[in-house]
């Protein structure tokens, strides 16, 4: 175990996280000579902003920052005096509501609360949405919002709310901020109305909040990145798409060693230019999702489904895939699964798309899917290096677009919109009780096949017609790295 007592600056975090990266042997403590109770303690690949009070020992925060409880310095040292307080003095009181109805700090936690569990909505099971929770909680968090803590629901009026809108300066937030500032009054007085306060006498003057009109030069710049969007939509068809395949596939072929693509950044990039899905959803798909050969579908083609809390509405999907997406994935698998057991040994993973780090934000979960961000760095990191000068402005989201407007004109509209889960209307009733009449009537399998091949065969021309050759899995067998143990260091073993 190391112990360094030093003033804990950006620099002592940033080596505090290479060895949760490098997951190095023991336990690191570094004990912040500016308050002595705060420390950082890393072990393995967790590390974490603590607080020591005696002998007790009190987590706060993390100090990485894609964890979901990340602190930075300044905010570490806020959390540690309050929880340092806390254990020398006791809990401070919590003021608690009394039959006048909740404050806005109530209203604040309980819809939280309410949005990170599952919901009953139009009579179905709602799954919660990681990036909705995410969204309300930085809107509530900021200062204008959290000054109102102590306000009663019954107290509020327009002219606060409006002082607190206009004291964000993005227009973007200030439609957020408002919009889930609405939804929490109505879901307070439409579930709770006598225990915050908002019964049926009082006036919902909170649906009639806006956000306001942007001032003259957000409205220009708006509109500005309004125009470079729709043309990117415009340059970006089916032949640009394969050609940054094939610049793809050369750009990951010239890596090696350290600076190496791994398998689920590179086939991730495949699947998503061949199927349109969002990339949280490509990267959230399960091995036991995936077939190989559809069942009830015809000879050579696969199928992929996501449960509800993988998709953005929630609800299940399914999608056919032609042999050629088919492989996409099972070439992922292919790849990730050898150059594990080269470096690692048997190391099985959930994941199609799985990254080759051994842990994620979690420091219990040893089976990581890819980052969605990451293809996006990705795409990025070509940019930068120019691996995509001379081509129309590619984005995975574009993709989407292009995809659709072709499906549009070569298949149909509705077809489009199956293919890329957009909800259409639909009789609560549709799904039929059987499994082949959900397959062909609810999930609508046969017209999804004729878009998924007319895409599929578009793009494998375009990639081809770019100088191209199919993509197969790379990795080799190699002797593994793994040092074999001496019969008598091995757990339980009897030496001599």
């Amino acid at each position: 175990m190391a112990f360094v007592r030093v003033e804990i600056t950006a620099k002592v975090v940033q080596e505090a996280a290479r060895a949760a990266a490098e997951r190095r042997a023991g336990t690191g403590i570094w004990a912040d000579t500016r308050l002595p109770y705060l420390q950082i303690r890393q072990r393995a690949g967790a590390a974490k902003w603590v607080v020591r009070f005696g002998d007790t020992l009190r987590s706060i925060g993390d100090i990485r920052e894609r964890h979901p409880e990340f602190l930075s310095v300044t905010d570490a040292r806020k959390a540690a005096t309050d929880t340092y307080t806390e254990l020398r003095y006791g809990e401070p009181e919590t003021p608690v509501s009394t039959d006048d109805g909740w404050t806005w700090a109530d209203l604040d936690r309980e819809y939280q609360a309410m949005i990170a569990q599952p919901r009953w909505v139009n009579r179905r099971m709602k799954p919660p949405s990681a990036g909705t929770c995410d969204d309300v909680r930085l809107a509530f968090a900021r200062p204008s919002f959290t000054a109102l803590h102590t306000k009663r629901l019954t107290d509020l009026d327009r002219p606060q709310i409006h002082a607190a809108r206009d004291a964000i300066k993005s227009h973007r937030q200030k439609e957020k901020n408002i919009a889930y500032f609405r939804a929490a009054m109505n879901w307070a007085a439409d579930k709770h109305p006598d225990a915050s306060g908002l019964h049926e006498g009082v006036d919902r003057w909170w649906d009639h909040l806006s956000a306001g009109d942007p001032d003259t030069g957000t409205m220009h710049a708006i509109e500005e990145r309004r125009r470079v969007h729709r043309q990117r939509k415009a340059d970006l068809d089916v032949k640009g798409i394969g050609a940054v395949l094939a610049r793809h596939e050369a750009y990951c072929a010239g890596r090696t060693a350290e600076d190496k693509i791994s398998p689920g950044i590179r086939w991730g990039l495949w699947w998503v230019c061949l199927t349109a899905n969002r990339r949280a959803s490509t990267v959230q798909l399960r091995r036991a999702d995936f077939l190989e050969q559809d069942p009830m579908g015809e000879d050579g083609w696969g199928r992929a489904a996501w449960p509800p809390s993988a998709m953005k509405a929630k609800t299940e999907f399914w999608l056919p895939l032609p042999g050629v997406v088919r492989d996409i994935a099972a070439g992922s698998i292919a790849d990730y699964t050898q150059l594990v057991a080269n470096e690692h040994g048997d190391w099985p993973s959930q994941w199609v798309f799985a990254s080759t780090r051994r842990f994620g934000r979690d420091p219990e979960n040893d089976d990581v899917s890819v980052y969605p961000n990451s293809l996006n760095r990705h795409i990025q990191r070509m940019r930068d290096a120019d691996a995509l000068g001379g081509l129309p402005h590619f984005s995975l989201h574009l993709v989407r677009s292009a995809m659709g407007d072709f499906i549009a004109e070569h298949v149909s509209g509705v077809v489009s919109s199956l293919v890329l889960a957009h909800t259409l209307p639909q009789d609560e009733e549709e799904a039929a009780p059987t499994t082949r009449q959900y397959y062909l009537t609810s999930q609508r399998m046969t017209e999804k096949a004729a878009g998924m091949k007319a895409w599929s065969d578009a793009v494998v021309a375009a990639y081809l017609a770019a100088g191209g050759t199919m993509p197969e899995p790379r990795e080799e067998r190699r002797k593994s790295k793994l040092k074999r143990q001496p019969p008598d260091s091995r757990p339980g073993a009897i030496s001599g």
